[in-house]
Parts: structure tokens; sequence; C-alpha cells
């Protein structure tokens, strides 16, 4: 069995007029923290979006547990257990903390034996449970826009947690918060990690990262 959770070989994307990765490789250990870093435009994102399913790579390979695996769509990454939350977040403010938690993919249940709706009471006791695992001291019914931001990136974290997720990708997850905000996220990602899980972290944040994490992988 491969020492590796995940690896990435060889990939290749173009955009028309620029080619944003050439031959770019990485690994991922399980119950480990990667840093992604490099300058704006070194491909990033473009590689973990790659991994994430929502581009389609020109050349290259992605191994899963050590056997080669296509990833069509960020469905099928979720499925396979890799979850990403992005640096832009796109929240619901009028909806609930539960009801974003688990947007597409709500327990259903049949009223009637036969008509299918959404299972309300046990939505928000999953989620009173992922809050309380993540050390998130929330009400699954407040509406997510009485958040912070700070707060939101919590829950958008919590989210990805709830899909089971093998490997954790986190794009600038502590840009823009303050101080506190960034400590829970540190903490969160650490007992992520102490579970097996592969935590990526891409990061402009240096010296504020460099405690938590096991490894450091720079683009050029």
């Amino acid at each position: 069995m491969s020492e590796f959770l995940l690896e990435m070989r060889g990939v290749c994307k173009s955009f028309p007029g620029v080619k944003a990765l050439d031959n770019a490789q990485l690994c991922l250990r399980p119950g480990s923290v990667h840093a992604l870093m490099g300058e704006n435009g070194a491909g990033k994102s473009t590689l973990m979006k790659c991994m994430f399913g929502i581009y389609k790579m020109d050349a290259g390979e992605i191994l899963f547990n050590g056997d080669p695996v296509t990833i069509h769509d960020p469905m099928e990454a979720l499925r396979m257990g890799i979850a990403m939350v992005h640096q832009e977040l796109q929240p619901i403010p009028a909806r609930t903390i539960g009801e974003n938690i688990f947007l597409g993919r709500y327990p259903i249940k049949k009223l009637l034996g036969f008509i299918p709706t959404v299972d309300h009471k046990k939505m928000y006791e999953d989620t009173a449970a992922l809050l309380k695992k993540v050390h998130m001291d929330f009400d699954p019914r407040q509406m997510l826009g009485k958040l912070s931001v700070s707060q939101m990136q919590l829950v958008e974290i919590a989210k990805a947690v709830s899909a089971n997720c093998k490997i954790l990708i986190l794009d600038e997850p502590t840009r823009g918060i303050d101080v506190g905000a960034k400590i829970e996220v540190y903490n969160l990602i650490n007992e992520l990690a102490k579970e097996g899980k592969a935590i990526l972290v891409i990061t402009s944040e240096i010296p504020e990262l460099l405690g938590i994490c096991d490894r450091v992988v720079v683009m050029a």
C-alpha cells in the first residue's frame, strides 16, 4: 500500500494564452498538514481545482491510495473523500447553519410512506453533533447571515468535515479574519490531522502556519 493518500503526477493545465501548470507534482500523507505556497499566478488554486474535479487536466495522473483515478466533477471528489473550502465563500445568508451545511444532500424522509421531504429534525440533530465535534458553539437553526465572516469560514470547514472527507483542501482559510479566529482555525486543522485526515492549506501567511505544518510545498 502506498505511503501517500493521494499523488498528483505530471499535471499540466493550460488556458487560452496561459500555461497554468507544467508537470506539477504533489503528494499528500494521511494525518499530515501540508502548506502549498507560491506567488499569485503560480498555479496553486488551479492544481487544487484539478484535484477537486473543477478543472480537467490536460495531462498527468492522480493516484488515490496508490490506484489511478479520474475525478470528473466535485461530487465525485466528495464521494471519494476529497473536500474543498474555497477562498471566496458562497454562503446563503437567508438560510440556517444546518441548511447551509447540508445543502444539496439533505436527509430525506417520506410522508405517508411515499412523499419524499426534507427530514429537518435529523438535519438539525446531525448539525448539532457536527458542530459539537468541531467545537463550534452555534445554534444549528441560527441564520447564517447573523454570523461574522470568520464564523462563516468555520461553518464552511464544518460542512467539509460533514462529508466524511479524508482530504481537506483549504484555500487561504485565515485571510481577512482576526487573530482569535485564526487560532480557532489552526486548532481545528490540528485536530482533523490527528484524526488521520490529510490537510492541504493554500496560504500566503508563512510565519503563522509554519508552526502547524508538517510539510511545505512551494510552486514557482
